[in-house]
């Protein structure tokens, strides 16, 4: 799963340390985060986005999803929200409880909010548990799509099983080996802590 996190520059402390333990915490989940707050707080290589910048990518098209931190307004928060409905993207829009209502809302009602749009207000206690409960929610993870070309060199006695096995399975070769490096993946204790 590839999220964008977006949060305005923000210099009350106990929402800049919030921001700070949304993007540990989408981490530690396994997700691919790129942060908004600080350029370097990205999981893309330099050379990849280099390469997207270059070629006119834009980088919201790679994400699968979106989180806003929108406890204090900003322009690019109306921005993320009409890209996010427009690609029909899931976005998450948090803003801390106890923020004023105009601002917590800003863009939004729960009236006029679309279906791919979720709505939350957190406190220090339950950030976490409300983060993670929306990222499993949103099931992108299981049905993440391929995307990264990888060439892999095999001999012939491979091709030849790889052949009989995806006839037999009904699978394309690529898709069997897909399968196969997920349950090695499920498998790995170590990869998982």
């Amino acid at each position: 799963m590839r999220l964008y996190f977006f949060s305005p520059l923000i210099t009350n402390t106990e929402i800049a340390e919030n921001v700070k333990t949304i993007i540990n915490s989408l981490r530690s989940a396994g997700v691919f985060v790129v942060a908004s707050s600080d350029e370097n707080n990205t999981d893309f290589k330099k050379e990849d986005l280099e390469r997207m910048n270059e070629t006119g990518e834009i980088l919201l098209d790679k994400m699968d999803g979106i989180i806003v931190e929108a406890s204090k307004p900003d322009q690019e928060i109306g921005y993320l929200l009409a890209y996010a409905i427009s690609q029909k993207k899931p976005l998450l829009y948090l803003y801390q409880k106890g923020t004023p209502e105009k601002v917590a809302q800003g863009y939004l009602t729960k009236k006029n909010t679309p279906q791919s749009v979720s709505m939350k207000g957190y406190t220090k206690s339950d950030l976490v548990e409300s983060l993670l409960n929306w990222v499993a929610t949103q099931g992108i993870s299981r049905q993440e799509k391929p995307n990264i070309k990888f060439t892999l060199r095999i001999t012939p006695q491979i091709e030849r099983y790889l052949n009989w096995k995806s006839k037999k399975r009904k699978l394309a070769k690529a898709d069997f080996l897909r399968e196969l490096i997920e349950e090695i993946i499920k498998k790995d204790e170590e990869f998982k802590g």
